[in-house]
This record gives structure tokens, C-alpha cells and sequence, in this order.
């Protein structure tokens, strides 16, 4: 019996810059190939978690856009943990949470600056928490 493929997320988020299509294909292809994972593009950084807009990305997709400028999978400045006008603070991350469940991803590598990283630490820290308090209600 063979085992599951590991899937994990890639996304990009903030603003553009040059080499970002660059990186999501040297993930993708890397994953794909060396490691026989499974890889889905977020569409549209946090808000295509938020907005569960994903793409199967596959060597074919992944061939072909070192010379494309943008990013092949958009990008957004969404702040999923900042409260916007009496939104409830938890609303987003929430969301981000479920799909990121309900997408079977086990990794998320998010391409940007400082503050695409930041809002990966507050996620990941969300998530850790999330999934250790699901451990102990088992």
C-alpha cells in the first residue's frame, strides 16, 4: 500500500517584485519532482486562502514563466490579522484555518517581504495552536 503525497501551498503576497515567478518555480518544480509532492497555488496571497482560490500547479504550468513578469499566482496586501472597521478580529484567520484544513496542506511557503513573513509567523503560531488544541480534544 503506497503512502499519501505530502501537498503543500505556495502563494505569494504583497507587492511585486522581480524573481517571484522564479521562486514559485523553483519550489514547484522541486516539490514535484525531487520530492513527488503535490503543490497548489494560492491565487492571490492570504485572501486566496481566505477566498479558497487555489490552482494544482504541475511541471507543465510551472514551465515557461522565468521570463514572465508578475507573479503567476497574483498577489494581495491583505492583512488577515488586522481587524478592519468592527470586523471581528478572528473572522479571516478563521477562515484561513478551515481552508487550510479543508485544502489537506501540510506545508504553506509564502514568497514576499517582511511583511508576507510576518503574517506567515502569526498564521503558523495560529495554526500550532489550533492543531494542539484539536491533540488534546482526541
Amino acid at each position: 500500500m503506497g503512502s499519501r503525497k505530502m501537498r503543500i501551498g505556495i502563494l505569494s503576497a504583497g507587492g511585486d517584485c522581480p524573481g517571484i515567478n522564479a521562486a514559485i518555480r523553483g519550489v514547484g518544480k522541486t516539490a514535484i519532482v525531487e520530492y513527488d509532492m503535490d503543490v497548489v497555488g494560492i491565487v492571490n496571497g492570504f485572501s486566496g486562502l481566505v477566498e479558497k482560490e487555489t490552482i494544482d500547479l504541475n511541471e507543465q504550468l510551472l514551465s515557461g514563466i522565468l521570463t514572465l513578469g508578475g507573479t503567476i499566482l497574483g498577489t494581495s496586501r491583505l492583512k488577515p490579522f488586522k481587524a478592519v472597521d468592527g470586523e471581528d478580529p478572528q473572522h479571516k484567520p478563521d477562515l484561513i484555518k478551515k481552508n487550510y484544513e479543508e485544502l489537506g496542506l501540510e506545508a504553506l511557503v509564502c514568497i514576499g517581504g517582511n511583511g508576507t513573513q510576518k503574517t506567515a509567523s502569526l498564521l503558523a503560531r495560529e495554526l500550532k495552536h489550533h492543531w494542539r488544541s484539536q491533540n488534546h480534544r482526541q
